[in-house]
C-alpha cells in the first residue's frame, strides 16, 4: 500500500511538473532555416506558422520551385524543433518523477499537452 502511495504522489509530482512545464512552453517559439539561414520560419509550440521571414536575396536567387522548397524546409525545420522540445520535456518531467518509461503513459501526456498548448485549449483552461 505505501508503494502504490508513493507511485501515486510521483504521478501527481509529474502531472504538476508537466502542466507548469506546459504552461511555460506554450509560450516559446521554435525557428527553422534554409537558404543559409536567409529564410525563417517560426512557429508556436504545437507547429502553428507565426512568421515566415524570406531575405529579398533568396527572392532574386532562387526560382519559385526552389523558394517553395526551402520555405518549407525552414518550415519543417522549426516543427521539428517544436516536437523535439516538447518530446524532450515530456521525458525529462517524467524522470523527474521517476515514473518509468511507459508508451501509453507517454501518448497519454502528449494528448494532454498538445490540447493545453493549442490556443484553443488555453480558451477552455
Amino acid at each position: 500500500m505505501r508503494e502504490l502511495r508513493a507511485r501515486m504522489e510521483r504521478l501527481e509530482a509529474a502531472a504538476a511538473l508537466m502542466d507548469e512545464l506546459a504552461t511555460e512552453r506554450s509560450t516559446r517559439d521554435y525557428a527553422g532555416r534554409a537558404d543559409e539561414g536567409r529564410i525563417t520560419a517560426t512557429v508556436d509550440a504545437v507547429g502553428t506558422l507565426r512568421a515566415l521571414d524570406i531575405h529579398p536575396l533568396s527572392m532574386r536567387r532562387l526560382d519559385s520551385r526552389t523558394l517553395a522548397e526551402a520555405v518549407l524546409k525552414a518550415v519543417r525545420r522549426a516543427e521539428a524543433a517544436a516536437e523535439a522540445a516538447k518530446e524532450e520535456m515530456l521525458r525529462g518531467g517524467l524522470e523527474a518523477a521517476g515514473v518509468p518509461h511507459v508508451a501509453g503513459l507517454l501518448g497519454d501526456a502528449r494528448r494532454a499537452f498538445d490540447e493545453r498548448a493549442s490556443p484553443e485549449g488555453a480558451d477552455r483552461a
